[in-house]
């Protein structure tokens, strides 16, 4: 059975252009048009995940150096 379809409106450029990656590569324009959906629903996930990181990462030895100084204000406290 064949998958439910629909039509999107695109230029006629974009449509000459969709028709030629997908002859190079050897698939339907429905098939391109998924995969080109898949990469860059993984392109998004990828920037948002090495935003992350690099927030993470901005400063490691300061943020350690931050918990040191929390816990270095515990020893006088009396509590062993």
């Amino acid at each position: 059975m064949l998958a439910a379809t629909t039509t999107i409106r695109v230029t006629p450029e974009t449509r000459e252009a969709l028709s030629a990656l997908s002859a190079e590569r050897g698939v339907t324009n429905a098939d391109l048009v998924a995969e080109l959906v898949t990469l860059e629903r993984e392109r998004g996930l990828l920037a948002a995940m090495n935003q992350q990181f690099a927030e993470m990462a901005a400063d490691p030895v300061e943020e350690y150096r931050a918990e040191q100084r929390i816990w270095d204000s515990t020893v006088g406290d009396g509590l062993s």
